[in-house]
């Protein structure tokens, strides 16, 4: 075996500090792409994020159109409520109106019940009382 005799050992060195940049070099290039990575997976989980985000904001636009419609219905069935508890108003205020109305007229109906009944029980004292007052 023959032994191995370096003749150039600035050469042997330099060969050795090239191996060591490119080795620090590689290192280094390969945790950026590492991060590089991260950074990609990053950005493509918040891309689907931010799609998703646009959704729903279209989503909860429909049903804000949809809720100011339905909100819009309810004023005008308010309106007609009021409308109506107007029209209420007036027609117990005509009731109020008929039911004295009614009153005087069932009074006058006793009297003329009573007065019937009386003519029918006795007929003579009905009619004496009818010429000669009561």
């Amino acid at each position: 075996m023959r032994n191995f005799v370096v003749k150039n050992p600035v050469g042997v060195t330099v060969l050795a500090g090239i191996l060591g940049v490119m080795g620090f070099f590689t290192f280094v290039m390969y945790g950026m792409a590492r991060n590089l990575d991260t950074m990609t997976t990053v950005m493509q989980k918040m891309g689907n994020d931010l799609t998703s985000m646009a959704e729903v904001q279209n989503t909860m636009g429909h049903d804000i159109s949809t809720m100011s419609q339905d909100i819009s219905v309810m004023r005008k069935s308010m309106t007609h409520i009021n409308e109506s508890v107007g029209q209420v108003s007036q027609n117990v205020s005509l009731m109020a109106g008929n039911v004295t109305q009614m009153t005087s007229m069932v009074s006058r109906m006793s009297y003329d019940l009573g007065r019937g009944a009386h003519s029918f029980s006795s007929p003579m004292n009905y009619m004496n009382n009818m010429f000669f007052g009561p």
